[in-house]
């Protein structure tokens, strides 16, 4: 890939920083102090030494090109307000659909974030698009401790696709490699369900042999590396994603916004901030997915980006609304809708402690907890419509305590549980005849 790159940059008299390993025999430079017709140039010694256009985007002065040959991807993308030339040789990845595909309407788009098992763990994320087709757009799966959700999630899209016909999951998006984001993704691979067809998966995940992955625990990097295992053996063709690319889902325009490519040269001590940023959207309606996306990428987005390109009506409360993206994230992106991927035991934790979190309720017509029920959310979203399922799963107080030292007080716990009988439809203790 490095010959590649050099082709690329010939005749640019500009800085260069050490070119970064993008994982999966991916190589990105990053050029500095330069200018948009720096793109131009590297765009045409790419033609010039036989790439293809295959897509182009630009994003508020920020300007992208994708271009192929045998095999291999050169992305270029150059951002005014950083004055870098980013150029990646990835010969990894699959075609993406950048434009729309035909399909036929057969039903209305519908966002859920799926409750997670949070029996033994309070994190674990889990959202699922049905597309207008009938097949569905899945983000991340959940934690190995979210014991048997790659099973509750085939019986959720069993029962929201039509009797006879086949589960179609027309992309799963991974944000990062994260066990509370992958490992449901993994086993449901493994259980091979025969009526399950999986078309793409889209994800680009950070190399476990980054300049800055000592900062990260051995298990984390255990999981990543399983994931990304799993995911080639499985044989679906797997969509690298890079800064700036819009592909197609159905009827979903998808949009990357960042990647841990754009983060680099600055840490990755943060995992979190290797999350790929996605803008989904559907029917006109703006959903936002940062994953875990942390104050780095905050940064990135803020400073490249206004209300324009960051507002949206749905937004997925980063890192589980723990220590994610900042206050002006959250400003820019006035979200109407808040979802919260964590328990409710955590968020009560967290409220007080996070003020990005309290101004993203503040700016929102109405928020979701995961762990009190699936949230529906019908696309586009209108104000009263969203529904709430029953609460399905409840927290084992003892196992918590014994894995992570967690300490509640018994009132405490008997609210919670109060409330999930009421969410639940079960009924209360004196209504039930002995």
């Amino acid at each position: 890939m490095t010959q590649i790159i050099d082709a690329l940059t010939a005749g640019l008299s500009l800085g260069a920083l050490p070119d970064y390993d993008c994982n999966n025999g991916a190589l990105l430079r990053t050029l500095t102090g330069a200018s948009a017709a720096d793109l131009e140039k590297a765009v045409q010694n790419a033609t010039a030494v036989g790439f293809v256009p295959f897509a182009e985007n630009s994003i508020e002065g920020n300007r992208y090109v994708t271009l192929m040959r045998d095999g291999v991807q050169a992305h270029i993308y150059y951002c005014p307000c950083e004055q870098k030339l980013r150029i990646a040789a990835d010969p990894f990845t699959a075609l993406y659909d950048a434009s729309p595909v035909p399909y036929t309407r057969t039903c209305e788009t519908t966002l859920w974030q799926f409750e997670s098992d949070h029996s033994f763990i309070d994190c674990g994320m889990c959202f699922i698009l049905r597309c207008a087709d009938n097949s569905f757009f899945l983000i991340d799966s959940g934690h190995y401790l979210q014991l048997n959700d790659h099973k509750r999630i085939y019986r959720f899209l069993r029962n929201h696709t039509p009797a006879g016909q086949p589960i179609v999951i027309a992309g799963w998006f991974i944000t990062h490699g994260h066990d509370d984001h992958v490992c449901k993704f993994v086993d449901f691979l493994k259980e091979d369900f025969d009526d399950v067809t999986i078309e793409k998966l889209y994800f680009n995940i950070v190399s476990t042999e980054c300049r800055d992955s000592h900062f990260w625990k051995e298990s984390n990097k255990q999981i990543s590396r399983d994931f990304e295992k799993a995911a080639e053996e499985s044989g679906i063709p797997i969509v690298k994603l890079h800064s700036g690319q819009k592909f197609f889902v159905r009827n979903l325009e998808c949009t990357v916004l960042c990647t841990h490519e754009d983060v680099y040269p600055e840490s990755l001590e943060n995992y979190n901030d290797s999350s790929t940023v996605l803008m989904i959207e559907a029917d006109g309606c703006r959903v936002s997915i940062p994953g875990d996306a942390g104050d780095v990428e905050s940064g990135i987005l803020t400073s490249r980006f206004t209300e324009t390109t960051l507002g949206c009506d749905i937004m997925q409360q980063s890192h589980h609304g723990h220590f994610g993206t900042s206050i002006e994230y959250y400003r820019l992106s006035h979200a109407k809708v808040v979802l919260f991927p964590v328990t409710q035991i955590m968020f009560d934790g967290d409220l007080p402690r996070y003020e990005a979190n309290r101004v993203a309720i503040d700016l929102a017509d109405e928020y979701h907890i995961a762990s009190n029920g699936t949230a529906e959310v019908p696309l586009p979203y209108v104000p009263g419509s969203v529904r709430v399922l029953p609460d399905e799963t409840f927290e084992n107080f003892d196992r918590i305590r014994a894995l992570w030292g967690y300490e509640y007080s018994d009132e405490y716990k008997q609210a919670l549980f109060e409330s999930f009988l009421s969410r639940s439809g079960l009924p209360a203790f004196d209504e039930i005849d002995p």
